[in-house]
């Protein structure tokens, strides 16, 4: 069965399309099937020159089809990118999902965001990314990975996933050939959401997946106001 990873949460440019591409192109390099899906509909679907397989499920009936079929599949990944202030959709994603990531960047926004996440979607992880590589800041940046893994133990992902300014050719119309430091990265993304879920499935009892009938539900619903709640 298809391994199915949603990476989600609340607010908008928080890393979530670009540690999606990432973990599909990591997946390939490590000759391991892979698709990913846009589920924003104020996206394009960027198909052209990936070397993974890239599908449209921004419509609910898309999106349903595609869950449908990943369940009869024999192998592989499918990375499902969310898109920011949907929490319905993300709840429901997150219970279809094999695992749930939360990506969020250095800031206390996103500290604050990502914790009213993982209080809403107790199966959630969350992953810094696009995290700064500069010695000096890097200290400062970990007091918001320390105080979201005090407040959540076990349930945020390190190392975090470091800024690579030639990341962004992921998100262009068509994809070349991936700069080597962008290679790399996506190797390490991959490499560190396979062993987390091996780690998870050795230790978590098995939950059967639910079906999809509120996806249209959760996907039409409109965007609600973000509540600033702290750790």
């Amino acid at each position: 069965m298809t391994t199915i990873v949603y990476l989600g949460g609340s607010k908008g440019g928080s890393a979530k399309t670009t540690t999606a591409h990432l973990a599909a192109l990591g997946a390939i390099l490590r000759n391991k099937p892979a698709i990913y899906v846009v589920t924003d509909a104020t996206r394009k679907v960027r198909g052209e020159g990936r070397p993974y397989g890239v599908l449209d499920g921004r419509s609910a009936t898309n999106l349903g089809n595609i869950l449908s079929a990943s369940r009869t599949a024999t192998s592989g990944w499918l990375f499902l990118d969310g898109g920011g202030n949907r929490q319905a959709l993300d709840i429901e994603l997150a219970s279809e999902a094999d695992m749930t990531i939360l990506p969020f960047r250095a800031s206390e926004e996103d500290l604050d965001t990502v914790a009213d996440d993982m209080r809403r979607i107790p199966n959630a992880l969350a992953w810094p990314a696009a995290w700064t590589v500069n010695a000096f800041a890097q200290k400062t940046a970990e007091f918001y990975i320390d105080a979201l893994a005090k407040a959540f133990p076990g349930r945020v992902i390190t190392p975090p996933i470091s800024f690579v300014n030639s990341v962004s050719e992921l998100l262009a119309d068509a994809l070349g050939s991936p700069a080597t430091p962008v290679r790399s990265l996506a190797r390490k993304v991959f490499d560190t959401i396979e062993e987390r879920y091996d780690e998870q499935q050795r230790t978590a009892p098995h939950v059967a997946r639910e079906d999809s009938e509120d996806l249209s539900r959760a996907l039409h619903q409109p965007a609600s106001n973000m509540q600033d709640k702290r750790l």
